[in-house]
């Protein structure tokens, strides 16, 4: 059932993007918070990057695989073979409630997402791997599998680094975005060189003035707005790309839900 805010919205519905699945209820970054934030009528959703020792995209946040397994293993130094045998079940949070759930190769991912063609997914390449492997066999192995999959077009590679940014365009006509590592006027001219097609940045980031935005040809995507009041505040903004951990609580808005069928 849609439920309606106490806040209006008073400009068009903004798309919603599902931060690491429906991360707000289900284990980050794995398939099942994805098919959930789908069931929850998600079309865009966002995902993490690490590369595991014998180089095969995961889809994971941290470099260590502790806080999703409880087993502290350096992602970069296990093989994926190892990976698989571990759950990925956030503990600490939830307990054993989903001691089978299992960690995401990008490669099952992408198989997904070719059988469900009206999503599209933000995927970000984390400095971690990048560091311990270099950006462009990073890019190179998550660009292969996009490949093999056939999802080129549903697919948005983003990174804090924007070395990734220029790299994706070198190799591929998929589309880019940028994550804003610090408001500031360096990062303003990374940008304006960069002119990527999203512009991802943290709420707490943002200038409070309308008029202090950065002007440009991008697409601002706002991240960590979990709660129903905060996300339609935004939206009358004018920011029509959000970001949240709690996609169920947001698309039951009757406001909010409106674009994702289009």
């Amino acid at each position: 059932m849609k439920v309606n805010s106490e806040v209006k919205l008073i400009g068009p519905a903004p798309v919603l993007i599902a931060h690491r699945g429906y991360s707000g209820q289900y284990p980050e970054n794995t398939l099942l918070a994805y098919k959930e934030a789908y069931e929850h009528g998600a079309k865009y959703m966002e995902l993490d990057l690490q590369l595991s020792a014998d180089r095969v995209p995961f889809v994971h946040h941290d470099a260590n695989l502790k806080r999703m397994s409880g087993v502290d293993l350096d992602i970069r130094d296990t093989k994926s073979k190892q990976i698989k045998t571990l759950r990925a079940s956030y503990p600490d949070r939830y307990g054993e409630e989903f001691a089978n759930n299992k960690f995401t190769t990008l490669r099952k991912f992408t198989k997904w997402m070719k059988h469900h063609s009206d999503v599209t997914v933000f995927m970000e390449i984390k400095q971690e791997s990048i560091d311990r492997f270099g950006l462009t066999e990073f890019v190179d192995q998550t660009y292969r599998r996009i490949l093999d999959a056939g999802v080129e077009s549903q697919c948005v590679i983003i990174s804090f680094n924007d070395e990734v940014v220029r790299y994706t365009r070198e190799i591929s006509a998929m589309q880019v975005g940028w994550v804003l590592p610090k408001w500031n006027s360096a990062n303003e001219a990374v940008l304006r060189d960069l002119n990527p097609n999203y512009m991802f940045c943290d709420k707490e980031s943002l200038p409070k003035k309308n008029d202090d935005i950065w002007q440009g040809d991008w697409q601002w995507a706002i991240y960590n707005l979990d709660d129903v009041s905060s996300a339609i505040a935004m939206a009358n903004r004018g920011f029509e790309i959000l970001e949240t951990n709690q996609i169920g609580n947001l698309m039951a808005d009757e406001g909010l839900a409106n674009r994702q069928s289009e």
